[in-house]
């Protein structure tokens, strides 16, 4: 019990992040313009620099195989919820567009904004380095399988050119480094080291401000958000633990990291992207906003099981 409450303890100081962010939006610091900048700057500066620093180790043979047994995990574990849900979502009668929404806000998690912070709190800098391999197979499926489950009824398709953003570019360059033990020069490593560092409160403060802009009330009133909320933070994640049990080739950081990703919340993105399509963002944004809100009871009780 006292391991699960320093776990807790550990995982909730990244929680003190959100309420300032949730704080600065009531009280008018924050509002809709300032989120799409800061979204933007983690986004395109923050979250690549962070990745490719922390790619930038000393990384043992073992580790890089492990990295990779991990990024190959990753697409496993994600084409494996797509295949459960389909079942779950007839049998739950979910259909039509609302069907679409429901899977894929379910399958697809924030394994970036706040996957990233708890793996670097957890473990440090071998953690993101995991978890950004994570994020590689992850973010594939998102901008490939996931694009294409959400705009499928209004006949559109994913662009290649998205799948390859520049936080996916970023997990390949840093992982190429790692490969081949390449370190960055001290000049350019600094720089990017400390812009990196600014990823953690800024996504963190993000989403407190995504948080302080729902209805709390709308929240309680879906069946269908308790219903992905179950599948996406306790359903999934538990049924990952039982397969790692069958794979003991991972180290506990790996087998940690891995079952932490998969019980992430909802995708952040993921009404944005639906809003782009014309699909069901509104029912995806109360998703993310209460998956979030549990994640912090939640999160700490799987990191500890990971452990056994």
């Amino acid at each position: 019990m006292i391991e699960l409450l320093s776990l807790g303890r550990e995982i909730g100081v990244l929680f003190i992040y959100v309420f300032f962010g949730w704080l600065g939006r009531r009280a008018g610091i924050l509002d809709a313009g300032t989120d799409r900048a800061v979204s933007s700057l983690v986004f395109y500066f923050t979250m690549p620099a962070l990745t490719v620093t922390s790619m930038s180790l000393k990384i043992s043979t073992g580790q890089l195989y492990e990295g990779l047994l991990i990024l190959a995990g990753s697409l496993v574990l994600v084409t494996l919820s797509y295949l459960f849900i389909l079942p779950v979502s007839r049998l739950l009668r979910v259909d039509g567009p609302a069907e679409d929404s429901f899977r894929f806000g379910t399958i697809f998690g924030n394994v970036t904004y706040v996957g990233f912070p708890v793996c670097y709190i957890l473990f440090g800098k071998i953690g993101i380095f995991y978890a950004a391999l994570y994020s590689l197979g992850h973010n594939l499926l998102f901008w490939t399988l996931g694009v294409w489950m959400i705009c499928r009824r209004q006949g559109g398709g994913f662009r290649w050119r998205e799948a390859l953003n520049i936080n996916v570019i970023s997990i390949v360059t840093g992982f190429l480094l790692a490969l081949g033990h390449v370190q960055l020069p001290r000049l350019l490593f600094e720089p990017l080291n400390g812009l990196g560092e600014a990823t953690i409160p800024l996504a963190l403060l993000l989403i407190g401000s995504m948080l302080a802009e729902k209805d709390f009330k709308s929240l309680l009133t879906s069946k269908l958000v308790y219903q992905s909320t179950v599948i996406k933070l306790l359903m999934l994640p538990a049924l990952t633990l039982a397969l790692l049990h069958l794979a003991p080739f991972f180290s506990p950081t790996g087998k940690t990291v891995l079952l932490l990703e998969m019980a992430m919340p909802a995708a952040a993105l993921a009404p944005t992207v639906a809003r782009k399509y014309n699909a069901g963002y509104g029912f995806l944004s109360r998703v993310v906003v209460f998956t979030t809100l549990l994640s912090l009871f939640t999160l700490p009780v799987f990191a500890w099981l990971a452990r056994y």
